[in-house]
This record gives structure tokens, C-alpha cells and sequence, in this order.
């Protein structure tokens, strides 16, 4: 029975020496993965060309949800002894810290109810049992508490906000009576509020309103400008309702009234006419 021969297998990050290994002969391994050959002195010699593995400092494991941070410290995932580990002992201390705390809640105090947008982009969680946000990580809980303790920033309005007061009040804007503006905390309402504002600061008349349709434009919403004597809204599809409202009442009018070109009759003439005179 022919003995079958010795595979001597070649270790390390063969990848970047894999031509010089072929020069020397050596054949890869599916199986193991390794690159290897028969001649053991050969094999010493390919292990040469091989370049040192750095030192690993093993972290051990840690929860699934802490994957990212520690690939943002450089540690890497050993997936056959399934652990972490870094070639920097500093760093691996540090990622052994990370672990440690992050089954330490940080609870945050005072009213968060208008940050808690902020508190999420920050990774914070809601306690449902405590009724309190928390954070896994000492430090950005610690800018979590600071943004708590500030309160929420107020994004104001710019411009006239009267003519659009109760539509502001229906997307929770606020006013400040002290800075005498409308406000929100949050920036992308704000911002759709303030468009409202500028479009609202637009005024389109109806002209030549029939003073018996004063008190329906003002049931409409429509204001009076003294300075052009006209009424107005900001809203164009109302003040287009409130024109067609104004035209079928000049139609009306004009009904009523007799024609200005009808011509007269002689009622003597027509009473001879009727008589056969």
C-alpha cells in the first residue's frame, strides 16, 4: 500500500505572497484553506516569505448591537474562535470598556417630551417601565442630558403671520409673546409654516364688490385694504370663489334693470294702431 504523503501547510496571510509560494511549488488546499508542501524544507522556506500576523489582543464577544462601534475602533471578528479581537492592545482595552458599559443604562432627567427628536439622532431610548429616556454609552448620554437641560431650540417665523393664524395654530406653531413672532420647534415644519407665511403675504383682490356683499366677503374670510379700496384674501381660490360670487350678483342686477337701448312706444300710436285708425 503506497504510504501517502505529508502535507506541510504554510500559515499566516498567505494572499500577497500567494506567486512566490507558487514559484516554490506549493498547491493549495480547499479543504483547509491553507497552501501547503510535501517537501518540508520547502515549506519552511515558503513560511518565510510569509509576512509575521501582528499580535492579537482578544476583546471577547459583545452584544450584536455594538457590531458598528467596534468596527469604528478597528476591532476585527475572528469568525472560527468567534470573538473580537485588535492588533492594538490600547484600542482593545478601549473596545473592552465599550462592552463593560453597554449594559449600564444612563437615565436622562427633566422634560424631554419636545427633544426627543434630538435624544433619538442621538441613539437614545424610551424606558416604557421608568418612563425616561436612557443611553447605553456614559458620553452621549451626557450630551443627551445636555440638550434636555437646554430645552428645544425655537425655529421663529419671518413676515406677516396674521392672514394665516389659524392655519399656523392647526400645525402646532406657537407664539412667543416676549420675541412676538410665531415659532416650532421642529425645523422642517417651520420651514413649511414659513413658506405658508410668504405665500399668505400675497394679496388678491376682488374688485368692484357690491356693497350688499360686504358682510358674505367677510364670511368668506375676505379682508378690505383702505389704501386701494378693495377687498382681498390671501388664499387665490378663495378670492376666485368670492369674484364668480360677485359676477353672478352683477349678472342678477343686470336682469332686473331695463335694457338701455329698448326703444320707447307711443302708447296713442299703438292704441290707434290697436283700434284700425
Amino acid at each position: 500500500m503506497e504510504k501517502e504523503e505529508k502535507k506541510h501547510f504554510i500559515t499566516g496571510n498567505t494572499f500577497d505572497a500567494k506567486d512566490q509560494l507558487k514559484e516554490l511549488g506549493c498547491k493549495w488546499d480547499p479543504e483547509s484553506g491553507q497552501w501547503y508542501h510535501l517537501d518540508r524544507k520547502v515549506a519552511a522556506r515558503a513560511q518565510k516569505l510569509v509576512p509575521p500576523q501582528p499580535e492579537r489582543h482578544i476583546i471577547g464577544q459583545a452584544p450584536y448591537e455594538l457590531r458598528d462601534q467596534l468596527k469604528d475602533l478597528g476591532a476585527k471578528w475572528d469568525p472560527q474562535a468567534a470573538v473580537w479581537y485588535h492588533t492594538d492592545k490600547e484600542a482593545a482595552a478601549r473596545a473592552q470598556q465599550l462592552i463593560a458599559e453597554s449594559g449600564t443604562r444612563h437615565y436622562l432627567t427633566g422634560n424631554a417630551h419636545d427633544v426627543r427628536g434630538q435624544l433619538k439622532t442621538l441613539g437614545c431610548q424610551w424606558d416604557g417601565d421608568t418612563k425616561q429616556w436612557f443611553h447605553t454609552d456614559s458620553e452621549l448620554a451626557a450630551q443627551a442630558q445636555a440638550v434636555v437641560d437646554k430645552g428645544p431650540q425655537k425655529h421663529f417665523l419671518q413676515g406677516n403671520c396674521f392672514p394665516v393664524t389659524e392655519q399656523l395654530k392647526a400645525m402646532d406653531c406657537h407664539w412667543d409673546p416676549e420675541a412676538k413672532a410665531w415659532y416650532h420647534f421642529d425645523s422642517e415644519t417651520a420651514a413649511r409654516a414659513q413658506e405658508l407665511v410668504s405665500r399668505g403675504a400675497e394679496k388678491h383682490y376682488i374688485p368692484e364688490v357690491p356693497y350688499e356683499l360686504n358682510e358674505q366677503m367677510k364670511q368668506m374670510g375676505c379682508r378690505w385694504d383702505a389704501e386701494a379700496r378693495s377687498w382681498f384674501h390671501t388664499d387665490p381660490t378663495v378670492s376666485q370663489e368670492a369674484r364668480r360670487v360677485v359676477q353672478e350678483q352683477r349678472e342678477k342686477t343686470q336682469a332686473r334693470e331695463p335694457r338701455l337701448n329698448q326703444p320707447k312706444v307711443d302708447l296713442s300710436l299703438a292704441a290707434e294702431v290697436e283700434h284700425g285708425i
